[in-house]
C-alpha cells in the first residue's frame, strides 16, 4: 500500500504536467484508478486474511471495460494488441468494481503469459455482450489442455513453471461471490482456424 501511495502521487504530477497531451493523460488517468482500486484491495485483503466480501453495485461493463484498456495496453506489452468490443446499448450487472477489475487484470495477465510462452505477438480480446450481461476474454496464446482446464480453479494447480496456482483461484472465489457463471477453455484445432483461448463471466440477470 505504501508503494501504491508513491505511485499515485507520482502519476497525479505527471497527469498536471502532462494535462495537454491527451492520449498520455488519459494513459495516466487508468493507471492512477488501477492504483486505487489496488490499496482499496489490498486494505480490504489485509483486514480479514482472505478475499475481500464482494459488495455489488450496478455497474456498466462496457463503461469499466473500457476505462481500463490503456492500463491493460501498458500490461499486455507492445508486442501484443488489445481489443475491446462492447454492444452499443448499455449492459448492466451487479458486480464490485474493484474485485472485478481485480479479476480482468489476472485473466489479461494469463493471456499475455500465455501468448509470450508462443512467441510473443498475439491479440487479446475483450468482448461484452447482453442477454445474459457477460464478459468473454479469448486470446491465441498456446492453449491449455482439458485435463487441465479442469483443474485451474483448484488450490496450488499450476500450468506454469514455479507457479503457485493463487491466482486463477482467487479469480472463481471473486467470480463465486458474484454468483457468476464462469468457465476456461481453448478451442478445439482446426487446419483453417487458430485454436483460441476463452474465458467466459456470466453474471445473473436482475
Amino acid at each position: 500500500n505504501n508503494t501504491m501511495t508513491g505511485v499515485k502521487s507520482m502519476l497525479d504530477t505527471m497527469g498536471t504536467v502532462l494535462e495537454n497531451e491527451p492520449d498520455i493523460a488519459e494513459a495516466i488517468d487508468s493507471c492512477s484508478d488501477r492504483c486505487d482500486s489496488l490499496r482499496d484491495f489490498i486494505t480490504s485483503y489485509a483486514d480479514v486474511v482472505r478475499i475481500p466480501t464482494a459488495r455489488l453495485t450496478r455497474i456498466e461493463l462496457g463503461e469499466r471495460i473500457r476505462s481500463m484498456k490503456p492500463f491493460l495496453e501498458g500490461l499486455a506489452g507492445s508486442s501484443l494488441e488489445i481489443t475491446i468490443k462492447t454492444p452499443e446499448k448499455d449492459v448492466f450487472a451487479d458486480a464490485d468494481p474493484v474485485l472485478l477489475e481485480q479479476v480482468i487484470v489476472n485473466i489479461v495477465k494469463n493471456s499475455t503469459e500465455s501468448i509470450m510462452s508462443r512467441g510473443g505477438e498475439g491479440n487479446i480480446e475483450i468482448s461484452v455482450t447482453a442477454n445474459p450481461p457477460s464478459i468473454e476474454i479469448t486470446d491465441n496464446g498456446a492453449g491449455i489442455s482439458s485435463e487441465a482446464s479442469k483443474k485451474l480453479f483448484s488450490p496450488f494447480f499450476s500450468t506454469k513453471r514455479g507457479g503457485q496456482g493463487l491466482g486463477l483461484m482467487m479469480v472463481g472465489e471473486i467470480l463465486r461471490q458474484h454468483g457468476c457463471k464462469f468457465s476456461l477453455r481453448t478451442d478445439e484445432p482446426t487446419e483453417s482456424t487458430t485454436p483460441l483461448t476463452r474465458f467466459k463471466i456470466e453474471f445473473s440477470k436482475r
